[in-house]
C-alpha cells in the first residue's frame, strides 16, 4: 500500500471542500452504495465497522471506566514514560493549531490527554476523554482505533470517521511497540478540529512513537544489565543449564553460555515450557516479579506446580476500596472483578462479567481487556483462556462468612475489617456486602452477649445500630463500667433518624 494511503490531506488541500466531498461519500455508503473516492485503509475500516455493528449516525466511543481509574492505569502503563515527549510535541504544534495529544492502550482505552482547555472541552462532547474506549469495533473508524487495527500510523480526516458525531475532527495516530517483544503497547495521537489537518501531523506522531520505543529499549537494556550483575555470580555456581530472563522473556544471562537465546515465551507465573530448539525447561518468577529463572528439565527436574499445589491467594477486600491480592494493591475496578471471581468458583464468562460490572450495555471486549490487565498482576492464578481463578483463594470476606456458618461469632468479628469494597456500586458487590453485614449483625443479635454486641457496635457497619445498642444496654449489668457509655450512646441514637430500629 502506498505511503500516501495513510495520509488524509496534502498541504495544499482545501479542507472544507474535501470535508463536503467526504460527507457525500459517507452518506452514500451508509445508504448502501459502494464508497468511491476514499483511501483504501478507510474503505476497509468502514467494512470492519459495519460488520461490527457500529452505528454510523449516532455511534460514539463508550465510557468504559472513570477518569480516576484511567489515571491509575496510566500511572503503571509502559507508555507513561512518554509524557515528556508528548508534551514537547504538543508545545511544537500549539503555536500553529489548537490540538490535543493523547495516548491509548493496546485495547484502545484512552488513558491520558492534554491540550488547550477549549479543545479538551470540545473533546468531551465526543467522549475524547480518559476512560473512553476508542477501538475501531467500539467507536468506528478513527485514527487511534484504526492504527491499532492495522498496526500502522494513519491519519483520519472529517467524514472519513465512520460515525457522524466525529466528522468535525481530524486525528493522526501511530502505534508504539515493545522493543523486546514487538507487542503493540498502544498508540499516541494528535487530534483537533478538521481545519487543523496537515500531513506533517502524521509525521510528528510517528516520530514521537519511534522516540518512545527508543526510550523503552534504553530502559530495557539497563534492566538487562542490572539482572546480569545481580545473577552472574549465582548462576556460575549452578550445575544445571540455567538462564535468567527479563520479565518480557528476553534471555539476558545463561550458563553454560548461550544454551538458549533470544525471546522465550514463559507461562504467566512460571511453569513448564517448550524450548525453541526442542526439549523442555522449567521456569519460576524471580523475587519481585523482575523476570524468570529457567533451567533445563531432566528426569528428576521439578515439575510446575499443579493448581491444587499453589499457595492460597490471599485477598483482602473488607473495609477498603482497593483490594489486595498477595502483595499487590489493585485498582478499584480490578478489585471489583477479583471479588466477583472469588465469589464464583466456576468463573464468569466475559459477557456475564461485562453485564455485572457495566450493566446491560457492557461490552465483552471491555471485560476481556480488564481480565488481561488483571492477569498481569495475578499471573497463573488467572490463566489465559480461562474465566475464573485457579487454585485456592483465601479471601477475608469469604473467611468471615465461613466463620459465621461455623458459629464462631467472636472470630468472625475479629476478622471483619469493615464492609466489602464500601465505595463499589456494582450490584453483585453491593449484594455481597449487604448480605455479609446482615448475616454478621443477625448473628450478634442472636448471640446477645455483651462482648459480641459491643464488638459489633465498634464496626463501621454496626456503629449506629440502635437495636444492637438497646440489646447491649439490656445485656450489661448495672455495675458494669460500660453501662453509662452504652446508655449515653442509645440516647444519642434515639434522637437521630434513619437508624436500625
Amino acid at each position: 500500500m502506498e505511503s500516501s494511503s495513510w495520509v488524509a490531506v496534502e498541504a495544499s488541500t482545501d479542507r472544507r471542500a474535501r470535508a463536503r466531498e467526504l460527507s457525500r461519500i459517507h452518506s452514500d455508503a451508509v445508504a448502501g452504495a459502494k464508497p468511491k473516492g476514499i483511501r483504501e485503509p478507510i474503505s476497509l475500516s468502514w467494512r470492519r465497522c459495519a460488520s461490527a455493528g457500529v452505528d454510523p449516525e449516532q455511534g460514539s466511543a463508550p465510557i468504559e471506566c472513570s477518569a480516576d481509574e484511567a489515571a491509575e492505569r496510566w500511572r503503571t502503563h509502559p507508555l507513561s514514560l512518554a509524557e515528556p515527549i508528548l508534551r514537547e510535541l504538543l508545545a511544537d504544534v500549539r503555536s500553529d493549531d489548537d490540538q490535543v495529544i493523547l495516548a491509548c492502550d493496546a485495547d484502545g482505552s484512552l488513558l491520558w490527554i492534554d491540550g488547550e482547555p477549549a479543545v479538551l472541552d470540545a473533546g468531551h462532547e465526543i467522549h475524547l476523554e480518559p476512560g473512553a474506549l476508542w477501538s475501531e469495533v467500539a467507536a468506528g473508524t478513527n485514527a487511534m482505533g484504526t492504527a491499532l487495527a492495522v498496526d500502522h500510523p494513519i491519519q483520519v480526516f472529517s467524514a472519513e470517521h465512520f460515525t457522524v458525531p466525529v466528522h468535525g475532527w481530524t486525528c493522526s495516530a501511530a502505534p508504539v511497540h515493545d522493543p523486546e517483544t514487538g507487542r503493540c503497547l498502544g498508540v499516541i495521537d494528535l487530534s483537533g478540529e478538521m481545519t487543523t489537518a496537515h500531513p506533517h501531523s502524521l509525521a510528528l506522531v510517528t516520530a514521537a512513537a519511534r522516540m518512545v520505543e527508543a526510550e523503552l529499549g534504553r530502559r530495557a537494556a539497563m534492566e538487562h544489565e542490572r539482572l546480569r550483575a545481580m545473577w552472574q555470580a549465582r548462576l556460575s555456581r549452578r550445575r544445571l543449564a540455567t538462564a535468567v530472563l527479563s520479565q518480557a522473556g528476553t534471555v539476558v544471562l545463561t550458563t553454560p553460555d548461550r544454551w538458549i537465546d533470544g525471546l522465550i515465551e514463559v507461562p504467566d507465573g512460571g511453569g513448564a515450557l517448550r524450548l525453541p530448539e526442542g526439549g523442555e525447561a522449567i521456569s519460576e518468577p524471580l523475587p519481585g516479579g523482575e523476570g524468570f529463572l529457567v533451567w533445563r528439565a531432566g528426569t528428576s527436574a521439578p515439575r510446575a506446580p499443579a493448581p491444587s499445589a499453589l499457595r492460597p491467594l490471599r485477598v483482602n477486600a473488607l473495609g477498603r476500596d482497593r483490594a489486595s491480592a498477595g502483595d499487590a494493591e489493585l485498582s478499584p475496578r480490578h478489585s471489583e472483578i477479583l471479588v466477583l471471581l472469588a465469589l464464583e468458583p466456576d468463573g464468569m464468562t466475559p459477557e456475564r462479567l461485562a453485564r455485572e460490572i457495566y450493566g446491560e450495555d457492557g461490552l465483552a471486549v471491555t471485560a476481556r481487556a480488564e481480565l488481561s490487565r488483571l492477569r498481569r498482576v495475578l499471573g497463573n492464578r488467572l490463566p489465559r483462556g480461562g474465566n475464573g481463578l485457579t487454585g485456592p483463594v483465601d479471601a477475608d470476606f469469604i473467611a468471615v462468612a465461613d466463620l459465621l456458618k461455623d458459629g464462631r461469632i467472636d472470630a468472625a468479628l475479629e476478622s471483619y475489617a469493615g464492609p466489602l469494597l464500601p465505595e463499589s456500586t456494582v450490584s453483585a458487590v453491593v449484594e455481597a456486602r449487604e448480605r455479609l453485614d446482615l448475616e454478621l449483625r443477625q448473628a450478634c443479635l442472636a448471640d446477645g452477649g455483651s462482648d459480641v454486641l459491643a464488638a459489633w457496635l465498634e464496626t463501621s457497619a454496626g456503629h449506629d445500630d440502635i437495636e444492637a445498642c438497646r440489646a447491649l444496654v439490656r445485656a450489661l449489668g448495672e455495675d458494669d463500667p460500660r453501662a453509662p457509655a452504652a446508655i449515653s450512646r442509645l440516647r444519642r441514637l434515639s434522637r437521630e433518624p434513619d437508624r436500625h430500629t
